[in-house]
């Protein structure tokens, strides 16, 4: 049953449901006739790995691309890297961000976070390391060391979107947890907007449209993950002022990994 749920993580806000009643009826019902098998069947199950490609776009031109993908390093240690070059005309990018974490009673831990950028002749990195024993994670972002205090539901930027994609296989409409962020603690809130049909690289598929922000923020972000996908993005849009940059999924490939 869709309802609003906060992942546990030290003080939260509950999110509130934007949508309307009527709404969530039929999204009840489309979730537990449709995709309740699938649900009770997977939700629980260890990630899978597999490897995708984007094409991105900003402001509607076309010049960049992003790399994910996800690997087993044993039992129940995982690696999750993106890599994403844009260039368009004399601004280039590159960052690179990878992820290392545990598996552990059907929950996602992190265990190490690293984050290298460089954007045209100017380059930065961050750097996470969790300590689940102490409670601590401890980093270095922008050549500033920090640590800070840390509680079971917390990721790094990259596990949100594990965290993300289990949310949705259990029907959740409304998702918060904190992110670790350099010295900070982001706190990221996602709200079911939709489930519609999406013509995508992979043909139409149902897709759940989920959006942090509102139209009135700063930066807005706005993602659809497919079931057929594994509840990952098939197309994620962020809006920052007025750039809008737009990723969309070209092909995806699973595997058991070793």
């Amino acid at each position: 049953m869709l309802t609003g749920r906060v992942f546990p993580a030290g003080k939260f806000m509950t999110v509130s449901p934007l949508q309307p009643w009527l709404f969530r009826v039929l999204a009840v019902l489309v979730l537990t006739s449709v995709f309740a098998p699938v649900f009770a069947v997977d939700c629980g199950a260890k990630p899978v790995p597999y490897s995708a490609n984007y094409a991105v776009t900003r402001n509607g031109d076309q010049d960049g691309s992003m790399q994910v993908a996800l690997e087993s390093n044993g039992e129940d240690a995982f690696s999750y890297r993106m890599d994403t070059r844009v260039g368009w005309g004399a601004f280039t990018a590159h960052v690179q961000q990878r992820s290392d974490f545990i598996w552990q009673d059907g929950a996602v831990l992190p265990a190490s976070f690293q984050a290298t950028r460089k954007v045209s002749f100017f380059s930065s990195s961050e750097s996470v390391d969790f300590d689940w024993v102490s409670m601590r994670a401890t980093g270095t972002k922008k050549r500033d060391d920090f640590e800070l205090d840390i509680s079971p539901g917390m990721q790094d930027k990259l596990t949100i979107y594990l965290l993300l994609a289990r949310a949705l296989c259990e029907g959740e409409d409304a998702v918060a947890a904190y992110v670790v962020s350099g010295p900070e603690l982001k706190p990221h809130r996602y709200q079911l907007q939709a489930i519609e049909p999406m013509e995508t690289a992979l043909g139409y598929l149902q897709v759940f449209h989920l959006r942090t922000g509102t139209p009135d923020d700063k930066k807005q972000t706005d993602l659809w993950l497919s079931r057929e996908t594994r509840f990952l993005p098939v197309r994620l849009v962020y809006r920052k002022n007025d750039e809008i940059t737009d990723m969309r999924l070209l092909d995806i490939s699973f595997g058991d990994g070793p």
